[in-house]
């Protein structure tokens, strides 16, 4: 299953439209209604696309990360302490595919909670997502997150363009996805270009119903991801037909998608009533050149 999946490039990252993900007042909190539907992206798992170079798990990078940018503090640390701000946009879309509820975003004990399972509110079996719209190009992301084992159900960390209109062409990055039910090893992407070219890791492994931190950094010259602070697959332009990313910026989105069949397996009698992304922080960092 994972390895057809990182052959086809296929992403999880099915994100709201900008435009419609914004609103929410300043000290919204994860319950609040929005003030109008936030709509879900379309984006639906495709077939491999002209121009696709998919690769397996990488042992080294080069160049050595770090070297070429002075990053200094994050611009963002986000620890949930309190209600989510106005840079948040919780998804609300029970009718898409995936479907997701905003019931199903908490924030509670320093932690960020994205449910996956039935919603009161929508009466369906459900996921959750959300953003953090601060569109920048090019810099450094971290997510520190677990998850609860349980099939139907699929985690996925990524950056997204600004305008779901802009997706493949300008890009989009996989911090991580974990489809495995067990959650013992998830896949890293980067998608660019009209076709949906792509290069990945189909599996790293790691632990994920134990917290791990996720990052990327996105430069110009090439994107590295980071596991535990340790880089375990750069990609430069000539890993992929398209070139790296630089067409706009991006923004993070998390998300627990629900679903049943391909790529996601289908809830089964193992799995809990709800299954559950914790989330203990994100930072952001601009790019800044040394």
């Amino acid at each position: 299953m994972l390895k057809r999946l990182a052959a086809i490039g296929v992403g999880l990252a099915l994100v709201c439209a900008t435009a419609a993900c914004r609103g929410t007042e300043a000290g919204d909190g994860p319950d609040a209604s929005p003030s109008s539907e936030w709509i879900a992206g379309s984006v639906s798992p495709g077939q491999s696309k002209p121009g696709t170079k998919a690769s397996g798990p990488a042992t080294s990078v080069s160049p050595k990360p770090g070297t070429e940018v002075n990053w200094g503090d994050p611009a963002v640390v986000e620890n949930f302490n309190g209600p989510l701000n106005s840079r948040w946009g919780v998804y609300d879309s029970p009718d898409s595919k995936p479907p997701r509820s905003s019931d199903m975003v908490s924030v509670s004990g320093g932690m960020l909670h994205l449910s996956g399972g039935v919603s009161q509110k929508a009466g369906k079996d459900v996921g959750a997502g959300l953003g953090y719209f601060r569109e920048q190009m090019f810099g450094k992301w971290e997510v520190r997150f677990r998850v609860q084992a349980g099939a139907g159900y699929a985690p996925a960390v990524l950056l997204w363009p600004e305008d779901n209109a802009d997706w493949p062409a300008h890009g989009e990055i996989d911090m991580m996805e974990v489809i495995d039910p067990k959650r013992q090893g998830g896949g890293t992407y980067l998608h660019h270009g009209k076709d949906n070219a792509h290069v990945g890791v189909d599996y790293k492994k790691a632990d994920f119903t134990k917290f791990h931190t996720v990052g990327v950094e996105w430069l110009p010259s090439r994107v590295t991801f980071f596991l535990d602070g340790q880089p375990y697959f750069n990609v430069t332009a000539d890993m992929i037909d398209t070139g790296l990313p630089d067409e706009g910026p991006m923004h993070l989105a998390l998300q627990l998608d629900q679903g049943c069949g391909y790529p996601i397996p289908c809830r089964n009698a193992q799995t809990p009533e709800k299954v559950v992304m914790d989330v203990d922080y994100i930072k952001i960092w601009k790019y800044k050149k040394k």
